[in-house]
């Protein structure tokens, strides 16, 4: 069996998705993320990244908050060598800004909707002949 290890990163509205290695073997797996989260936590104790590493190899996904625009998500994923099932094809969901586009398209409709309700004209170019 091949594991895949992965990471997203978000700062802000800014993400980074990278595919760190493979290797197949699980617990070198999650020695591999655990040293990408050792890297990006840079006061976390030999303790704390013992204990992330064991989650890892059993629960194969990890996500770390530093602040409010900082965060880091682990994920390794089992490759059989066939073709993921659909539900485990998914490593990160992009839902939330999915959600945050369709908020400003609405909000976009809406005051359209309402300056077209008043009268208000929209602004034309002019024909240059």
């Amino acid at each position: 069996m091949l594991y895949i290890i992965t990471k997203l990163v978000t700062e802000g509205n800014k993400q980074a998705f990278s595919v760190i290695g493979a290797v197949d073997d699980k617990k070198k797996a999650a020695a591999i993320a655990a040293e990408v989260y050792k890297n990006y936590n840079k006061v976390a104790s030999f303790q704390n990244i013992e204990m992330i590493t064991e989650w890892l190899a059993t629960r194969l996904s990890y996500s770390f908050r530093l602040d409010k625009e900082h965060r880091l998500q682990l994920a390794i994923t089992e490759l059989k060598g066939e073709t993921l099932p659909e539900d485990k094809q998914v490593v990160f969901n992009a839902a939330a800004e999915e959600d945050e586009l369709m908020r400003r398209v609405s909000q976009a409709l809406f005051e359209g909707k309402h300056t077209a309700e008043r009268g208000g004209q929209a602004p034309s170019c002019p024909i240059d002949q």
